[in-house]
């Protein structure tokens, strides 16, 4: 099974009812899986971009009892399927940081970059797993291709890290060569160098000579607005709050709801915001979206949320009852 969902994966062929047959006796045999099945069998479906909570539950639980026989590659592929598929696991991506932060020296660098990139994205706070990610990554940064340098770089930025002689470094060797990236890594070093001009504005930043061009990726990287934007939008207007629909501020952040005068605004945070946890069940804000809030509110914004759970089932007077409560008094507090 593990090898089967592997390969579709792998050669990038779609077959759903395969991989819907095996997440369902995946669950179910998920004791018969050993460390690297279970890793290889969640890479595949995250690779594959397959929705399976029930078997992302069960490998999380069976991984938890088999992690000490987790070898690097496994560990990192768990931690970045379980990011890339947003789904929630606590308790695992604890017992990966303990194994991965005095294991680093077996990452190569594509492990390095995946589990700092998806320990930020799931929100997980792993200082001494960092503390270890960063001493390898700057060892090794010459060895790191264009994509792992721009993850790791955003990550440790994504965490609010504070010892920027890890940004100095990988600023300077990639400056030069920024030719290389795509737009997608090229809008991750653009939050890069924001986050160290405002955290750091005295640090003699490479990459901000080349703020122009991150920002130009950036803004093309941007989503576009959802019909639940638009839906809160049109409430809020009925309500009397006006405001510009899709601001993008001076820095290139697009703001789904915003008043640029008062520095106020609401974002309708949508299903890929989130990460879904497979124990409680509940919607856990992910790494990237709380990245955004924070340097908005460095940068003077006042910044309110609507989620989609929230919103979605409820009838119009309740939600303006929590649009009262979720935007008005974020920027009453403010």
């Amino acid at each position: 099974m593990a090898n089967s969902v592997w390969a579709f994966a792998t050669a990038g062929v779609a077959a759903p009812q395969l991989f819907e047959a095996v997440a369902i006796e995946a669950s179910r045999r998920i004791k018969e899986f050993n460390s690297q099945k279970l890793a290889n069998t969640v890479w595949a479906f995250a690779t594959a971009g397959v929705t399976a909570p029930q078997l992302f539950e069960a490998v999380a639980i069976e991984a938890l009892r088999k992690i000490k026989k987790f070898n690097s590659q496994n560990l990192a592929n768990t931690a970045w399927a379980f990011a890339t598929s947003d789904v929630a696991a606590p308790q695992l991506f604890e017992a990966i940081a303990r194994q991965a932060q005095i294991r680093i020296n077996e990452f190569n660098p594509q492990a390095v970059a995946n589990a700092a990139w998806a320990f930020a994205t799931a929100g997980v706070a792993a200082p001494k797993l960092f503390e270890a990610i960063a001493s390898e990554a700057l060892r090794r940064v010459k060895e790191f291709k264009s994509q792992e340098v721009a993850n790791t770089a955003w990550a440790f930025a994504c965490v609010g890290w504070e010892q920027n002689h890890i940004f100095e470094e990988f600023g300077s060797a990639i400056a030069g060569d920024l030719d290389k990236f795509e737009d997608l890594e090229l809008s991750q070093l653009y939050v890069v160098a924001l986050h160290v001009h405002i955290e750091s504005p005295d640090l003699d930043f490479p990459l901000l000579d080349r703020l122009e061009l991150l920002r130009s990726a950036f803004t093309r990287c941007e989503p576009r607005p959802s019909r639940l934007q638009r839906d809160v939008s049109s409430m809020l207007r009925e309500m009397g709050w006006s405001h510009e629909f899709e601001h993008v501020t001076s820095e290139g952040f697009s703001l789904d709801l915003a008043v640029p005068e008062s520095k106020e605004a609401v974002e309708v945070d949508g299903p890929f915001h989130f990460l879904r946890d497979v124990s409680s069940g509940e919607f856990v804000i992910n790494g990237a979206t709380q990245f955004k809030k924070r340097l908005l509110r460095k940068l003077g914004w006042k910044v309110a949320s609507v989620a989609f759970f929230e919103w979605n089932k409820k009838t119009r007077k309740e939600r303006e009852t929590l649009l009262m409560k979720n935007v008005r008094s974020e920027v009453d507090e403010t």
